[in-house]
């Protein structure tokens, strides 16, 4: 169609997506989590999640007192850093000496409770850390998606049955602990005009003119393609190390999801997180740990898109 091509070269079309909301989890929490998704409507519908490595961190048993007052307990981190013990001090709101604590087998849960199932405590010592602000640098070593046909499918019924996963679990090295963190996107914009467009008028007409095709200029891009170009972007960005399919070429040009993106006449794809709020820098074997990661493809050329998806 001439307008869509025109609109190509006079201004930009692009996806450009920004994580609105992020958590981080265990392959156990999925029935929780689906049913505060699914019956309470607390948190939304996530379509992205990533597979990280955190430094193994355990609570310490010989450093957990109880007085009247106070729980005094000490968390070492196993990794090369220097100061690898963290003390905390909470306060004892039962009042009482008398508590039960249970550790799990490998020490990174941690329950304090009375004879009546009343917690002081109950948390995982990678969470306790990240709550109480101290940051943790995590490798995303696989991303993924789940969306279904009209995104009735989220990433926690997807995991519940991964082959990867349970790889990467087999392969899990003993100093190092697995989670999962899942993702929610918002659409930062759907085009800009080019700055060094010579003709302003004439690409902000073409401009109107392509979003007026629609009722819904949103529909140009629909959801579901913009869930697969961020989890395009993302892979290509940290090129996870499980991600071998995708890492450094894209499924067969016969894949109908990822062919049908290659033929979208999108500009532009970027991506932003900011891990700040949670405590937890990114990184993988090609990418720095960091807070923000902001990945930008520029696909306006069919060399670019090439590139992008890998295709040689």
């Amino acid at each position: 169609m001439k307008d869509k091509e025109e609109f190509s070269t006079g201004s930009n079309l692009g996806i450009s997506m920004v994580e609105s909301y992020g958590m981080f989890f265990r392959h156990y929490d999925f029935a929780s989590l689906l049913e505060l998704e699914n019956k309470y409507n607390q948190i939304p519908k996530m379509h992205i999640y990533m597979v990280v490595k955190a430094p193994k961190i355990i609570f310490v048993r010989d450093s957990i007192k109880i007085d009247e007052k106070y729980i005094d307990l000490e968390i070492k981190i196993m990794d090369d850093r220097a100061d690898d013990k963290v003390e905390f001090r909470l306060i004892n709101n039962l009042k009482n000496q008398e508590l039960e604590v249970v550790l799990s087998p490998n020490k990174d849960d941690l329950e304090i409770k009375d004879a009546l199932g009343n917690y002081v405590l109950k948390a995982n010592s990678f969470m306790f850390l990240i709550a109480n602000g101290y940051v943790m640098d995590c490798e995303v070593v696989y991303i993924g998606r789940s969306f279904g046909k009209d995104g009735e499918r989220t990433v926690y019924e997807r995991l519940k049955s991964h082959s990867t996963l349970q790889k990467i679990y087999a392969e899990k090295e003993d100093d190092k602990s697995i989670f999962l963190s899942s993702w929610d996107f918002d659409r930062n914009t759907i085009g800009f005009l080019s700055p060094i467009e010579q003709d302003k008028q004439k690409s902000f007409d073409i401009f109107i003119k392509q979003l007026e095709i629609t009722e819904r200029p949103y529909d140009l891009i629909r959801k579901k393609q913009e869930i697969n170009f961020t989890e395009a972007a993302l892979i290509r960005y940290f090129q996870p190390k499980y991600n071998d399919i995708m890492k450094y070429r894209f499924p067969s040009k016969t894949h109908t999801e990822y062919s049908d993106l290659f033929k979208e006449n999108v500009d532009y794809v970027s991506v932003e997180i900011d891990t700040k709020r949670l405590h937890v820098k990114l990184y993988s074997e090609v990418i720095p740990a960091q807070f923000e990661h902001n990945p930008f493809y520029d696909l306006k050329d069919k060399r670019s898109k090439y590139d992008f998806f890998r295709i040689v």
